[in-house]
C-alpha cells in the first residue's frame, strides 16, 4: 500500500487521442488504437513487466511495458495480430512462458510461447510464431493456468468447468497428440471407476471437473481461476441464487454419505458471493478473490474474503471483464466498452479504490502479465 500512496501524488493522466499504426522503437504499433500521455511523478518502483491485452473487436492481442502500473509510452504494440477470430480470456504460465487464449469465435483454446528481448535498449515482447491449439469445439470466453501448469476453462454450451492437465499440455506441445485426439471425461465418472484405466488413456483426457447438470452452483460459468488446490469461478446467470462467485476444488472428491442419507451426486462447492446476478472475470491474490460484474447497470469489481464477505472495491465502470493480479498488491481490470485498462490497489479491501489508467485499447477484454520476476523471463524461443 505504501507504493500506492507514493504514486497517488502523481498528476492525472491526459485524455486519449488517435494514433495510426507505425513503428515505435522497432516494435509494431497497434493500428488505429487510441493512446494517452502518461505522466510519472516518481522513479520506477515496480519490477519490469508487460501488460498483455486481448481485443475481440480488433481481433488481436497487444502488449505494453509498464512503469508504476502505467504504460511507459501510452501505446500498445502488436503481439498476435493474425489468426484469431474473437480472442477473449488470457492466462500466462509464468514458469513456462506460455500464453493461453480463449478464442470464442474459433471455439478453441490457443497457446503461444511469449518471450522478451532487448532491441536497441528497448524491451519488446514476441512469440515464436507457433499457434498451438490445445482444445477445440469449446464455447469458452475464459481460460486460466495454475501454478502446476494445469489449464482451466469454462464452457458455456456444456455448462462445465474443465481442466487440461499439464501432462496433456506437454504431449500437445511435443506433437504426440493433437487437440482433436483429446476427449472430455467427467472427473466424477473417472472417480467412480467408469473412466480410463491406463496412463496412456489418461493422457488423452480433458476433465470436466464441475458440471451444471449435477451441481447447483454451476450456471453458465464465466471467469475461472485456481491457486493449485482450490478452484474459483463466476456464474454469468442466476448469480443471486446459484452464486455469482463459487469456490470448489481442483481435485474434488465426493463426500461419504452418512447412514440413512442419499449418496451425494455433486462435488463439494460453496457460494462465496451472491451480490449480483452475473459475474465475468475472476482473479485471486494471496488473500482475496476478485470478481468483475455489472450491478444495476454499473460496472463494479468486488473483493471477496475467504469467509465470503464482499466489498465494492471499484465502481463506475462500463463493462468490466478481464482481471489479473500482479503478484503483489495490485489488480488490473479491463473495461471493454470504455476501451481502458485500469489498475487499483488490492492489498486490503476498501470502497472506492483509486484507479490508475494503465493502457487503452478498443474492446479490451482479457488480461495477462509477464514480469522479470517470472521464471520464464530469461527464456528464448523454443525453450519451455
Amino acid at each position: 500500500m505504501r507504493l500506492w500512496v507514493l504514486l497517488a501524488l502523481g498528476a492525472p493522466l491526459a485524455d486519449g487521442v488517435s494514433l495510426k499504426g507505425s513503428l515505435w522503437g522497432g516494435a509494431r504499433l497497434s493500428a488505429g488504437v487510441d493512446y494517452f500521455n502518461p505522466t510519472f511523478a516518481a522513479p520506477q518502483l515496480t519490477p519490469k513487466q508487460f501488460l498483455i491485452i486481448s481485443s475481440t473487436s480488433e481481433k488481436k492481442i497487444v502488449y505494453t511495458e509498464l512503469k508504476n502500473f502505467k504504460s511507459t509510452t501510452g501505446r500498445t504494440f502488436a503481439l498476435v495480430d493474425s489468426g484469431l477470430t474473437e480472442p477473449r480470456g488470457l492466462a500466462m504460465d509464468h514458469d513456462r512462458g506460455a500464453l493461453y487464449v480463449a478464442d470464442s469465435g474459433a471455439k478453441k483454446i490457443f497457446r503461444f510461447h511469449v518471450y522478451q528481448q532487448n532491441v536497441g535498449g528497448s524491451l519488446q515482447l514476441s512469440t515464436d510464431g507457433v499457434q498451438l491449439c490445445v482444445s477445440q469445439n469449446v464455447n469458452s470466453n475464459w481460460v486460466s493456468v495454475d501454478i502446476n501448469g494445469d489449464v482451466f476453462y469454462t464452457d458455456a454450451s456444456t455448462n462445465t468447468i474443465n481442466r487440461i492437465p499439464v501432462e496433456v499440455i506437454e504431449k500437445l506441445t511435443t506433437g504426440q497428440y493433437a487437440a482433436s485426439d483429446l476427449m472430455l471425461l467427467s472427473e466424477k465418472t473417472l472417480e467412480s471407476g467408469g473412466g480410463a484405466t491406463s496412463n496412456v488413456a489418461l493422457s488423452r483426457y480433458v476433465y470436466s471437473v464441475y458440471e451444471g447438470n449435477v451441481n447447483p452452483h454451476v450456471t453458465t460459468p464465466g471467469g475461472v481461476v485456481s491457486d493449485g488446490a482450490r478452484l474459483y469461478w463466476a456464474n454469468t446467470v442466476d448469480g443471486t441464487t446459484a452464486g455469482v462467485l463459487v469456490e470448489g476444488q481442483v481435485d474434488p472428491q465426493l463426500p461419504q454419505a452418512k447412514s440413512g442419507e442419499p449418496v451425494p451426486t455433486a462435488f463439494p462447492s460453496r457460494v462465496l458471493s451472491n451480490t449480483s446476478s452475473a459475474g465475468y472475470g475472476v482473479t485471486k491474490s494471496s488473500k482475496y478473490v476478485f470478481l468483475s460484474s455489472v450491478n444495476e447497470g454499473v460496472g463494479v469489481v468486488y473483493g471477496v474474503t475467504e469467509g465470503g464477505v464482499s466489498f465494492d472495491l471499484v465502481g463506475g465502470l462500463s463493462t468490466p471483464r478481464g482481471l489479473v493480479w500482479d503478484g503483489d498488491q495490485t489488480v488490473f481490470v479491463a473495461d471493454e466498452a470504455a476501451g481502458v485498462v485500469y489498475a487499483f490497489p488490492a492489498g486490503r479491501l476498501m470502497s472506492d479504490a483509486p484507479l490508475t489508467k494503465s493502457a487503452v485499447l478498443t474492446g479490451a477484454f482479457g488480461l495477462a502479465l509477464m514480469s522479470e520476476q517470472d521464471k520464464a523471463w530469461p527464456m528464448q524461443p523454443f525453450q519451455n
